[in-house]
């Protein structure tokens, strides 16, 4: 009897093992990552999105010494953390002079927007902008309003 019990009792241990991975994963799962398609154009959403962020787009270009105007923006990528509720969102646009001259430039930001906290509202968590050619913007300007 002893030895029925002992095997039975590694065979219990040995399967809780074994499925503890799937309970780790599905219990501590943080984030949820979604990439928007850049090969056909935005959908109402995003545009009303982008033109919410118009204002902290704007700010975050001019704090990091981009003096422009910027058109053609699309959101590229939302990362959703769940467990500390918040949102990184990852989007582009491209920068111009005067009405629409060079030189142009293509401004990649991640805002990060917390849950309930107005004060810090779309920290800049990345900034990254490169000068681009004309054909470079006309191309990255093909789908986008």
């Amino acid at each position: 009897m002893q030895k029925g019990f002992k095997c039975m009792k590694k065979i219990i241990i040995i399967s809780l093992l074994l499925m503890s991975p799937l309970f780790i994963d599905s219990a501590f799962a943080k984030t949820d990552i979604e990439y928007l398609p850049q090969d056909q154009p935005p959908s109402v959403l995003e545009l009303a999105f982008l033109r919410e962020l118009g204002p902290s787009i704007l700010e975050a270009m001019s704090t990091h010494g981009n003096k422009q105007l910027f058109t053609s923006g699309r959101i590229e990528k939302i990362n959703r953390n769940i467990q500390e509720d918040y949102y990184d969102v990852t989007l582009r646009v491209l920068g111009y002079e005067g009405p629409l001259n060079p030189p142009y430039t293509q401004i990649r930001i991640t805002f990060r927007i917390p849950a309930g906290d107005f004060k810090n509202k779309n920290k800049v968590i990345s900034y990254v902008a490169q000068n681009i050619t004309s054909e470079e913007f006309k191309k990255l300007s093909e789908f986008t309003n």
